[in-house]
């Protein structure tokens, strides 16, 4: 014989309501478990000069850049690209969360009042004359089956914990 209790029907069905509202906004994802694997990411990049692919310094100045910033590394001369692109903290970060979507990477205007110029752009891009090699940072982060795998895996952490919150709850 099985007893259904009405009661427990409507708590089930209440939570299984809550946990669909709760999974709807991504907001905890965003902030919690992808900002911090994009932020490493960023960081391995500049690391690796671009995990390898960045164009190496042109020799005049990779020999200038190293009497005047020694041991510093394609991008690294005074780490503020570096510092706005890998922490939330820095006046160039740019990083919105929102429900539906986020926005990571550094402020234009920033650096445009800042240094007279967007140099993280222009570095991204390269120039089209040929005098600077496009070395990318962003779009490396996606480069590859790693990220997505990786989101797949953050996005199941993510569900199980927003799924423990309802149920320690209940």
């Amino acid at each position: 014989m099985v007893d259904i209790h009405f009661d427990t029907l409507l708590r089930v069905e209440a939570l299984v309501e809550k946990i669909g509202a709760r999974l709807e906004n991504y907001t905890r994802f965003w902030m919690d478990f992808v900002t911090p694997f994009t932020l490493g990411e960023i960081e391995d990049i500049f690391q690796t000069g671009g995990r390898g692919s960045w164009a190496h310094l042109d020799p005049l100045y990779a020999a200038r850049k190293a009497v005047s910033h020694p041991e510093k590394g394609i991008l690294r001369r005074s780490d503020v690209y570096f510092g706005a692109a890998t922490s939330l903290n820095h006046p160039g970060n740019l990083a919105e969360f929102g429900p539906t979507e986020m926005v990571l990477g550094v402020r234009d205007a920033y650096f445009e009042s800042t240094f007279g110029a967007n140099y993280p752009a222009i570095h991204e891009a390269g120039t089209a004359e040929g005098n600077l090699s496009a070395r990318s940072v962003y779009a490396l982060i996606v480069a590859g089956e790693r990220f997505e795998e990786r989101m797949g895996q953050l996005g199941e952490k993510w569900q199980e914990a927003e799924i423990a919150v309802l149920e320690r709850g209940l």
